[in-house]
């Protein structure tokens, strides 16, 4: 007993440490890379953050001032045309279009000489936001421009950075007047900073927007070296490049690392509009960045620690399980319940359980053997039906009928169904419509024979044979022939409404049957056979189906005569077939 325990023992020591060896070493090194890599992928998906960021705030600028242009253009139209008299009315036009634009603080109205005729302003702006004043008179440079509209740099105002938007107003291709559209840079400021709200909270200074001068426009601190106004050339985020002319014209998007002019460590992104030959600054804290990635690595310490703690108490467990027999046979069955009968028990006990193993093992081969015999019949069955009808392939391999050829005279039925006028079609037809067409009606037509207990014995182009009757007897193979002829023409004339939309064509089936004594096996060679039938019968039920008229059964005095009281016929008398050297009897299915 006491050796027993020593063994248990010693295999709870080995697993214990093989689990350390190949689950907590690896797991430890896994922790580390994924530290680093976590470290390496935030800091790169913070700069990607930035920049979609800031591409998203020049966007939403863009649309901002295009608006702002456009409701200045609007603005200078209603003004200045003279054909309409009522002022009140231009007046209130123009107001709701200013109010209608965010942005846009007001628009001034000059004259070609440069000097202020009027201004509008917003009448829906905040209570004390102060307005933005328009020059006395536009300056030279402005009057020149030409009559393309055109932003203009920020100037300084007693309510902060504004924006000039000037265009010429023309009535009949001759300016008329010069508007002057005014844009808080403030406005666009707080625009931008409700963006920015989720990386940068409540921080002024997070935000900037500089113009050509790399002056701040917007955002920055109420004072201090990130104020309104200020350069920040060579400093703070800037202090890393020079913004050239040349880069101001690129849609340019860079990021960084920098200290900030109050010493801070901080990381930063640009991003250049050359349209208006702004810049767009967005600066935080590392701090503030990195902090969330210090809380994600506790949190892998952490739960590193617990998986190794958690792995050894599960491999002494795991290992003073594995030293039972019982598990060793739970384990046996398990691999047999997989289907892997080549296992063999390993229990040695010399006692009952040592004879379970052995009849789990007996029982095993057993299903060894049944598993194989059942692989072969499928794989057999399943080659032969590409060749042969499904029930003859499924007697063959059952071993019920012999592969070899030749067959054995059989009473049965035999029944053609050709589509009418299909060769027209097909002449017509792309041959992708002329197969879809087939495949779906043949589709439908083998199913339907099938579930009359019959069995297709070949397709001729638009025509398919189908036998009653062979390979299993059947009784009464004439009246399943029947509706099975039945089945197909009322699927045919339901179907045919759908066809002549999908394909353009009217489709009805003419089909032959015929009953009587055939030769019915395996025809051909060795290396190619195909399950038929031969006779006279076959011969007489093709020549009926060549006769017969779109929509019509025609059967011989044999069929009409074993169909019973459930189908009626007209006779139509005798008619010579080809092939026949007597004419035959034929009827009408009603």
């Amino acid at each position: 007993m006491g050796k027993r325990v020593g063994v248990r023992r010693s295999l709870r020591t080995k697993w214990t440490l093989a689990l350390l060896l190949t689950g907590g070493l690896p797991l430890l090194l896994c922790a580390y890379a994924l530290l680093r890599i976590q470290a390496i992928g935030l800091e790169v998906a913070e700069q990607e953050r930035e920049l979609a960021m800031l591409d998203h705030i020049a966007q939403l600028l863009h649309g901002t001032l295009s608006r702002a242009a456009d409701g200045t253009h609007r603005v200078g139209l209603l003004l200045t045309d003279a054909r309409i008299r009522d002022v009140d009315a231009r007046l209130a036009i123009a107001s709701d279009v200013i109010n209608g634009c965010e942005g846009l603080a007001g628009v001034a109205l000059y004259r070609l000489d440069g000097t202020l005729l009027d201004a509008m302003y917003r009448t829906d702006g905040k209570i004390g936001e102060p307005r933005p004043i328009p020059p006395e008179r536009l300056e030279r440079e402005l009057l020149t421009q030409g009559t393309t509209g055109a932003w203009r740099s920020a100037a300084a105002d007693r309510g902060g950075a504004v924006l000039y938007y000037r265009e010429a107003i023309e009535q009949s291709g001759t300016p008329r007047a010069f508007a002057l559209g005014l844009v808080s840079a403030q406005s666009l400021g707080e625009q931008a900073q409700r963006i920015a709200h989720d990386a940068c909270g409540d921080r002024p200074d997070c935000m900037l927007v500089l113009d050509a001068e790399q002056r701040i426009l917007a955002g920055g601190a109420v004072s201090g070296p990130l104020r309104v106004g200020q350069v920040l050339r060579s400093q703070d985020i800037l202090a890393r490049t020079e913004l050239t002319p040349a880069l101001l014209s690129q849609p340019l998007g860079l990021t960084w690392q920098f200290r900030s002019v109050s010493g801070e460590q901080m990381i930063g992104s640009l991003r250049v509009m050359p349209e208006y030959g702004w810049i767009l600054a967005l600066r935080r804290p590392l701090a503030q960045v990195f902090g969330v990635m210090r809380d994600v690595q506790a949190l892998v310490v952490g739960s590193t620690l617990v998986l190794l703690v958690a792995a050894v108490l599960l491999g002494g467990y795991i290992a003073s399980r594995i030293t039972r027999p019982i598990q060793a046979l739970v384990e046996l069955t398990r691999v047999y319940a997989a289907r892997q009968f080549a296992e063999r028990s390993t229990v040695a006990t010399n006692d009952e359980l040592e004879q379970l193993g052995t009849a789990l093992t007996d029982m095993a081969q057993e299903l060894a053997v049944s598993e194989k015999e059942i692989a072969r019949r499928a794989q057999i069955e399943n080659g032969l039906s590409r060749f042969l009808p499904e029930a003859v392939a499924r007697a063959i391999a059952a071993g019920e009928q012999s592969l070899a050829l030749g067959g054995q005279r059989r009473q049965l039925s035999v029944l053609f169904a050709d589509v009418v006028a299909f060769t027209r079609f097909a002449e017509s037809a792309a041959p992708e419509q002329v197969v879809a067409l087939l495949n779906e009606l043949f589709t439908v037509l083998v199913e339907v024979v099938f579930r009359h207990g019959g069995i297709v014995d070949k397709f001729i182009g638009d025509s398919m044979m189908a036998i009653f009757g062979a390979p299993t007897p059947q009784d009464d193979h004439v009246q399943r022939a029947l509706a099975t002829a039945e089945a197909i023409h009322r699927f045919v004339e339901a179907n045919a409404p759908a066809w002549k939309i999908a394909y353009g064509t009217e489709l009805q089936m003419a089909i032959g049957i015929n009953c009587g004594e055939a030769l019915v096996g395996n025809l051909g060679s060795d290396k190619r056979m195909e399950y038929t039938a031969i006779g006279d019968v076959v011969n007489v039920a093709a020549r009926l189906e060549g006769v017969a008229q779109p929509g019509q059964t025609l059967v011989t005095a044999e069929v009409a005569a074993l169909a019973g009281g459930d189908f009626s016929f007209n006779s139509l008398g005798e008619h010579p077939l080809r092939g026949k050297r007597k004419p035959v009897q034929i009827f009408e299915v009603l």
